[in-house]
Formats: structure tokens, C-alpha cells, sequence
């Protein structure tokens, strides 16, 4: 029976801490389009106003930036200084919004929770720009 109690206690503190780490990121929820099944979605926003979320259905990032050159390009990001290969893609109907895909996926996905640091470049033509997301 003791053992039984060790591992419910085990499992609560294990869970305390999951929650832990997705407490770094904020948390938007939103309803499916037939309004039966609530989404979790985590994001950060830096202090040029851009807005990062996580999005863990699809497992990408969506890089958000209100301006007026909607033809943006990632091709790297960096996790707390490490270089990661990306592609990117934006939005036909939202052109403030460029979906940034990883190809593996779940590894990516669990970095960029754990992660303290988020930066890369976005490229417009021939300007680029550097955007950093600090998640505390």
C-alpha cells in the first residue's frame, strides 16, 4: 500500500512540474469551429509589439508582426543559441502571420517549451530584420 502512495505522490509532483514549464508561456484558449472541443495554445510577445505562438496541434511556431511588408522569410531560428533549420510560410488569409515549420517535429517542439531564449532573422527581399522572444 505504501508503494502505492509513493507513486501517486511521484506522479502529482511530476505533473506539478510539467505545469511548471509550460507556465513560461502565456496561454490563449480558443473553440474549434464547431464549438465542442476547447484549444490550448501558448505564445509570447516581445517588446516590438511581435507576437510568437505555439502551436502544439500542428506543431509549429506562428510568427505574428503587424506591418505592412507581408512578404516574409525564416529559414533559421535559434533555441537558446542553438541553430535549427526552418522553413517558412505565410498565411493567404492572414499576411500578418507566417507559420514556421521544423522537420523533427516533437524534438523541436520540446526545446522551444524548455526554451529561455528565441531568436531569429526574418528576411524581407533583401532587408532583414532580427526578432528575440525572451520567455521567463
Amino acid at each position: 500500500m505504501m508503494h502505492f502512495y509513493k507513486l501517486v505522490a511521484t506522479l502529482f509532483l511530476s505533473l506539478l512540474i510539467s505545469q511548471a514549464a509550460f507556465a513560461k508561456w502565456d496561454e490563449e484558449r480558443d473553440m474549434t469551429t464547431n464549438g465542442k472541443e476547447e484549444l490550448v495554445y501558448y505564445y509570447k510577445t516581445n517588446e516590438q509589439g511581435q507576437k510568437l505562438v505555439l502551436d502544439k496541434y500542428v506543431k509549429r511556431l506562428i510568427f505574428i508582426r503587424p506591418d505592412r511588408l507581408y512578404k516574409r522569410s525564416i529559414k533559421q531560428i535559434k533555441i537558446d543559441g542553438v541553430v535549427v533549420d526552418v522553413t517558412s510560410d505565410p498565411f493567404s488569409r492572414y499576411p500578418e502571420q507566417t507559420a514556421i515549420i521544423f522537420d523533427n517535429k516533437d524534438e523541436v517542439l520540446k526545446k522551444l517549451f524548455l526554451a529561455k531564449k528565441i531568436e531569429f532573422n526574418v528576411l524581407y527581399g533583401r532587408d532583414q530584420a532580427e526578432s528575440v522572444f525572451l520567455i521567463k
